[in-house]
């Protein structure tokens, strides 16, 4: 098992951090409406944005949308209440 330990730790070594993982709650805008979701992917490669599962639809040139791109520095990662 050491040999895969060392060959994923070699392979991954220059990829950046994700700063998201699949699952987060996070809110944030999209075309100033207030949204709240569920982190899908983050696109940190090409574009500087996150794909979000949203709780509720917004409507957008008249078609409800539930998955939306989310700019990453307007996202926020919301608190788990206990």
């Amino acid at each position: 098992m050491a040999s895969l330990e060392k060959y994923f730790a070699e392979r991954d070594k220059d990829k950046p951090k994700p700063k998201w993982v699949y699952g987060d709650r996070v809110s944030g805008k999209v075309g100033g409406i207030p949204v709240v979701g569920q982190v899908i992917r983050e696109d940190y490669i090409e574009t500087d944005l996150v794909l979000v599962h949203l709780d509720l639809p917004i409507k957008v040139n008249d078609e409800y949308k539930w998955i939306v791109h989310v700019p990453s520095k307007g996202v926020k990662r919301l608190k788990e209440i206990v």
